[in-house]
């Protein structure tokens, strides 16, 4: 056997009888009130009240017709299960199955004694987010309109930037809780991006703000004073739209010089590259933009005459364009944009917002509308708990980041 498999073995079995000397008789009692265990996206949390003089071990297991519930007795037995050795509350289980319901316990020692017995099994089923969304700390009243996710030169940690009106800016480490940072500007920031090495927000009037440590922004040249509305990038150009048909480009993040051939005068509210190579840009009344450089651009038939907002990109077998507007409009694309197909999507708002996994697609908008659908096709209802508008949306590190009218920021995970 191969010596890191030896090791690997070894490290198995002693963790195994360390753990089966945690599962006898004690004095050692379970926590106080048992546990509970909230499902998320591929991970679960588990909670108990503590006692600072215990240490406590958390065991999981997939659930199956023979073994109904874990048990730190019978653990080992069960395929799949693990255990984690002296960790405290709230103790996040990640690296889960979505889908697969799992069973979790916990147990505590004193001293140096042996475990004691576990609290009474939980379940949980792991699932993706994006149906069901909390509350996040406080980011004041100005509407928040975008958001997006970088490293700060400063301190080189990842941070959510949340921007929005009246210049106003958040950090964040989590998505959760936020930090007011120093204002870009004091116009109306409607979309922003981690690109270039910086940060870039762009908004009313051809505002252009750029910077790489969340302390100190400076304004860019955008050579246009129509309203900027979206931003997007393929990690070596940028590219911006706005009002009146405009759109902005650049390879730097500073200067942006005007796209070569533009052939609409409506406004344009969304932008994306698609991991296919190819730029979308989408507007007012059913416009519908495709390049493949960024530069020259060509009108393509979406068959809507709806405000058309945002774009996510799926990639299942092939890359799926979803398209979302007003009044619940969702058009797809599998063939590079250049035909849509309507979905019934039984939804009524103003749809401002999307974003695409492998797994599903989550659209945002008006009244704190969500809805899920796993290819675009059929959409399912969920709850935001809020009935702001949400003009903006992040998917990532195992949750969704959500910003909107009146300093509302939502998550689900």
């Amino acid at each position: 056997m191969h010596f890191s498999l030896i090791r690997q073995a070894f490290a198995a079995l002693l963790v195994a009888m360390l753990v089966s000397a945690c599962g006898g008789g004690s004095s050692a009692a379970p926590p106080v009130g048992g546990i509970s265990v909230a499902p998320g996206d591929g991970r679960a949390t588990v909670s108990w009240t503590a006692d600072p003089a215990v240490q406590y071990w958390v065991f999981y297991a997939p659930v199956s017709t023979k073994f109904p519930a874990v048990s730190t007795t019978d653990w080992i037995n069960i395929p799949g299960a693990q255990t984690f050795i002296n960790v405290k509350p709230p103790f996040v289980v990640s690296g889960l199955a979505n889908g697969v319901q799992y069973s979790f316990t916990v147990n505590a020692r004193t001293g140096n004694g042996p475990g004691g017995p576990g609290a009474p099994a939980v379940n949980a089923l792991p699932r993706p987010a994006g149906t069901t969304w909390a509350r996040g700390g406080d980011t004041g009243s100005n509407t928040l309109r975008a958001l997006t996710y970088g490293v700060s030169s400063l301190d080189t940690l990842g941070y959510y930037l949340a921007m929005g009106d009246n210049g106003s800016a958040y950090k964040s480490t989590t998505g959760l809780t936020w930090t007011a940072i120093p204002a870009a500007t004091t116009t109306q920031i409607n979309a922003n991006i981690y690109t270039l090495t910086r940060f870039v927000g762009v908004g009313n009037g051809g505002t252009i703000v750029y910077g790489t440590d969340l302390a100190t922004w400076t304004a860019g040249v955008s050579n246009t004073t129509e309203n900027l509305n979206a931003v997007a990038s393929n990690g070596t150009r940028a590219v911006t739209v706005g009002n009146n048909g405009t759109i902005r480009t650049t390879t730097d993040g500073i200067t942006w010089t005007a796209a070569t051939a533009v052939p609409t005068t409506q406004h344009l509210y969304g932008v994306a590259f698609t991991a296919n190579s190819y730029w979308v840009a989408v507007g007012a009344g059913g416009t519908i933009l495709t390049s493949a450089d960024g530069l020259t651009w060509t009108q393509q038939t979406s068959g809507s005459t709806a405000n058309l907002r945002a774009i996510a990109v799926q990639f299942i077998t092939g890359y799926t364009v979803a398209v979302v507007g007003d009044a619940g409009t969702v058009l797809l694309s599998s063939d590079n944009g250049i035909t849509w197909l309507a979905q019934t999507t039984g939804l009524t708002g103003n749809l401002l917002a999307a974003s695409a996994t492998g797994s599903q697609i989550v659209v945002l908008g008006s009244g704190g509308l969500v809805a899920v659908s796993a290819n675009g096709t059929s959409w399912t209802a969920g709850t935001t708990g809020t009935t702001a508008d949400l003009f903006s949306m992040l998917a990532g590190l195992s949750q969704y980041v959500a910003v909107g009218a009146g300093g509302t920021n939502i998550n689900s995970q």
